[in-house]
């Protein structure tokens, strides 16, 4: 892959983090702040890939200040991710409901306060960063597809695979990030079903973040029937996970055709 092909999408990747990041200073608009992370992570995937082809490239040391931005904000998001998730599955408890407001307005008054710093680190990771993209070996991608497809299926298979799947989501969102920078490369002889790895990463990303509401509700003593409730998504959502992930291998493959 040409190093203009990757620079192009890695400034186009953090033009979506400043242009977010400004709008999120100027009205606070949460949605902002969330394309604003997603921006990010496309643009780390790339410098995964660049990393794992040359272990001794400097592109993620460089870009270490926007992922500090995109921490920060994640303080706020998670927070807000949670209140929709009591939303979601119709918990009414206002002392659940009051402590997340007031932490998305701490955080958020903490992130505009550092708000002031993030242009200038922003521009100078950038400049950094971009000097160390390099050219792409077509084996080098295929390899690292090859090694992101094993780490999630062999996090899939684990006994206790439900402290694993974040992870192999994680590997699965990368190569999702990949395909979209170039979706008609070929990766060698894969030919990987992406409506089928898009649909699985979607159902544990989803299954994490009420994870993670779980875990903040028994932290801030949740009344036991709102945790039955909670619970019982959590025992559903992790059920049709289990189903979707069956002969991983075969369906990311599509040799059934339809990935089902």
């Amino acid at each position: 892959m040409k190093k203009g092909v990757q620079k192009d999408y890695f400034k186009e990747r953090i033009k979506g983090v400043a242009d977010n990041l400004s709008h999120f200073v100027k009205d606070q608009n949460l949605e902002a702040l969330h394309q604003m992370r997603v921006e990010s992570k496309k643009a780390h995937s790339l410098l995964k890939l660049q990393v794992f082809s040359d272990p001794d490239n400097k592109t993620i040391k460089y870009f270490t200040p926007i992922r500090k931005i995109f921490r920060q904000a994640g303080l706020i998001r998670e927070a807000q991710l949670n209140l929709e998730n009591l939303d979601s599955i119709q918990i009414q408890d206002e002392k659940m409901r009051h402590l997340l407001q007031i932490t998305v307005e701490k955080e958020t008054k903490t992130f505009l306060f550092k708000a002031r710093h993030f242009g200038d680190h922003l521009k100078k990771s950038v400049e950094k960063t971009l000097k160390k993209v390099e050219t792409m070996p077509d084996k080098a991608i295929s390899d690292f597809f090859r090694n992101h497809l094993q780490l999630a299926s062999k996090n899939l298979k684990r006994k206790l695979f439900i402290s694993h799947l974040h992870e192999s989501r994680k590997s699965l969102k990368v190569l999702i990030h990949l395909h979209e920078l170039s979706p008609n490369y070929q990766t060698g002889e894969l030919q990987l079903n992406w409506p089928y790895l898009d649909l699985l990463q979607d159902k544990i990303g989803k299954w994490h973040d009420m994870h993670r509401t779980e875990l903040w509700m028994k932290k801030s003593k949740a009344n036991k029937s709102s945790l039955k409730v909670i619970h019982a998504k959590l025992q559903e959502q992790l059920a049709e996970i289990r189903e979707l992930k069956k002969d991983f291998e075969i369906k990311t493959l599509g040799l059934n055709g339809n990935g089902a």
